[in-house]
């Protein structure tokens, strides 16, 4: 979701909108040439041991839910009330739609109150997911904080490169899982800001190097804890996704088109940013949302289609109806059609919401676990 404080994912698809409609509506001649790419700044670039497990060379088979804890109106009190009874209910219902994996936020923020307890709630939600059949992919970080309704997570005070606490709360979540394969991908962090405003006017360029040598120390640590499967960072799309490719087993895009059109433009770009990076993608959030159930369940559709031809797979935000920010009809944010964004997927009781029966049906496309 997008980073109310800073340059947001609405900022990125408005600039992104408004340069495909510039493009669209100038003379076919004449046209002044393609603007030079935007130069970022210089970062280091580590090298990291490949990884051994759960290696694959494109995601189109994915298909899961990212996994926003309904009762939690932010991500601390969704764990510190963890319900491990109501996490497997979430899980069998996701299941239910042949979800074959499973996005797992969590953060820094979460575990310093009660490293013990909260580390063992993680260990069981996990356990919850293998359990229906699915894999995991641990979201350790969350940098979509501020605003209105703010869901918890990183702010920028927090951004500090080789922090012993954070580093010491990577080690915990990482080091029992590193050879598992009921975890198929760690995700750093979602939605970094570095890079996504390459004019640094809202995010500063020392903010962004600063960030950048953060999750450098992370994804050192998650290698040197012994974790065998790739590594990604959530980022969203453009320069925000190559500023930080350097760091990553595999790289990753948050799509939020509003029509077919858009979403196939910006594939084109993912496309050109593979073939750059030399690195495999995959796509780990995605889908406006709608207050019309219909129109959603109609976008998850093509979305599904579209990313998974593309070889990306779709995991869209997120689950069911619940208390956190675009989980409840009152609590809508503007990222969805007609800038009305409500997200779940399930409502409040479990049942699918309205026209989203089509996702009963059995993919043609299954996880390599699942063969």
């Amino acid at each position: 979701m997008n980073a109310a404080f800073t340059f947001t994912r609405r900022h990125a698809m408005a600039t992104l909108a408004a340069a495909l409609g510039s493009s669209l509506s100038a003379p076919v001649f004449g046209q002044s040439p393609t603007p030079p790419k935007p130069a970022l700044p210089a970062t280091p670039k580590p090298t990291f041991p490949k990884p051994t497990l759960h290696v694959y060379s494109e995601y189109g088979w994915l298909r899961g839910f990212n996994y926003i804890m309904p009762w939690g109106a932010r991500i601390e009190d969704a764990w510190w009330f963890y319900d491990g009874k109501k996490m497997r209910e979430d899980m069998a219902h996701a299941r239910s739609v042949h979800a074959n994996a499973i996005r797992l936020w969590i953060d820094y923020s979460v575990w310093y109150r009660d490293p013990e307890r909260v580390t063992a709630s993680f260990l069981d939600a996990i356990a919850a997911i293998d359990e229906n059949g699915m894999k995991a992919m641990p979201c350790i970080f969350n940098r979509w904080v501020g605003g209105r309704q703010d869901y918890g997570g990183t702010h920028n005070e927090n951004i500090r490169p080789n922090l012993p606490e954070q580093l010491d709360y990577v080690r915990a979540l990482v080091t029992p899982l590193a050879n598992d394969p009921r975890v198929f991908c760690w995700d750093l962090c979602n939605e970094p800001q570095g890079g996504a405003d390459p004019t640094f006017k809202a995010f500063s360029e020392e903010l962004s190097l600063r960030e950048y040598r953060w999750l450098a120390a992370i994804a050192d640590t998650v290698k040197k804890s012994g974790a065998r499967q790739p590594v990604t960072i959530g980022t969203m799309n453009g320069t925000n996704i190559t500023f930080y490719a350097p760091l990553v087993d595999v790289l990753c895009s948050h799509p939020y088109a509003r029509d077919r059109a858009g979403l196939e433009k910006l594939i084109a770009g993912y496309r050109e940013m593979m073939a750059e990076e030399r690195k495999p993608m995959l796509v780990n959030e995605c889908v406006p949302g709608s207050e019309k159930d219909e129109v959603r369940g109609e976008t998850h559709r093509y979305y599904l289609e579209q990313l998974g031809a593309a070889g990306l797979g779709c995991m869209p935000w997120s689950s069911r109806e619940g208390r956190h920010v675009a989980a409840r009809r009152d609590r809508m944010d503007g990222n969805g059609i007609d800038n009305k964004g409500y997200h779940p997927t399930f409502n409040a009781d479990g049942t699918l919401r309205a026209g989203h029966e089509w996702m009963r049906e059995r993919p043609k496309l299954q996880a390599p676990w699942e063969k």
